[in-house]
């Protein structure tokens, strides 16, 4: 499992991470990926992502344009999705009627059709907004 972190336009994410003691100390026993949206953990679960993604709270709301779970090989979840997950509010094998797809390239986030080349699911609770 990888937690996504995708950077708001102009931040690069793991610099602006690693420039901070906080989020070195955070992020001391994990090894961060940078990538050209931002930033991918491997954690070992939904709940470890779940527990990261708390104590960068911070600087997800500043830094950060979408925070990503992946739950299956090119399937993700929103945060509130994943909350929703741990909650026992929504069965995670069930996909839900309000499915996204999104292609994570050379930097760039956009919306995209089921079939587009490089395209990933995204699962989002109903209403929920999904904005890069």
């Amino acid at each position: 499992m990888h937690l996504l972190l995708i950077a708001r336009e102009g931040v690069d994410l793991n610099t602006t991470l690693f420039a901070s003691e906080t989020s070195r100390e955070i992020l001391r026993f994990y090894r961060p990926e940078k990538r050209s949206y931002g930033i991918s953990i491997r954690v070992i679960s939904l709940g470890a992502a779940l527990s990261l993604a708390a104590e960068l709270r911070w600087y997800l709301r500043r830094y950060v344009a979408l925070t990503l779970f992946e739950m299956a090989p090119r399937r993700f979840c929103t945060l509130a999705y994943a909350h929703a997950i741990e909650e026992r509010e929504v069965d995670p094998d069930t996909p839900p009627t309000d499915r996204r797809y999104l292609v994570i390239r050379d930097g760039t986030v956009r919306e995209a059709n089921a079939g587009d080349e490089g395209a990933v699911e995204v699962w989002a609770l109903p209403g929920e907004r999904i904005t890069v």
